[in-house]
């Protein structure tokens, strides 16, 4: 009886060890067939690069001026200071709504809670900006 109770034993060790390298196998071979984040794999990024920039004229980026350049805005009334710092050091990256992702066509982007699965452009601005804390 103690003879069949080991050769159970060394059994159910050796499946229990085939199972964990073969499950180890599988995740590299995985890992390895993955592409890595913000690649050029068929055509196209992956990751949050993969979003397309937001085009000035949608609705939602028309309602708070959206300009993809802060220079570019034009109107007096809204270059004013916001939260106690002058207009002209208020552009997206220093937005708290802004998080830098990356770079996109040699341009710095990020996504923006405002403007969600879009990017915007490190250098943009509009009328929800709030200072970064």
């Amino acid at each position: 009886m103690n003879n069949s109770r080991r050769s159970f034993f060394v059994r159910a060790v050796g499946v229990v060890t085939f199972g964990l390298i073969s499950s180890l196998v599988n995740a590299e071979e995985r890992r390895r067939a993955r592409p890595a984040a913000g690649s050029d794999k068929a055509g196209g990024a992956t990751g949050p690069l993969a979003n397309p920039w937001l085009d000035p004229k949608d609705q939602t980026a028309q309602a708070l001026s959206y300009s993809e350049k802060h220079a570019d805005v034009k109107k007096a009334d809204l270059k004013v200071e916001r939260n106690g710092v002058a207009f002209e050091k208020q552009k997206c990256n220093n937005c708290s709504f802004y998080s830098e992702v990356g770079t996109k066509e040699g341009t710095k982007a990020g996504n923006c809670t405002i403007f969600p699965g879009k990017l915007v452009k490190s250098e943009a601005w509009c009328t929800s900006w709030n200072k970064k804390a």
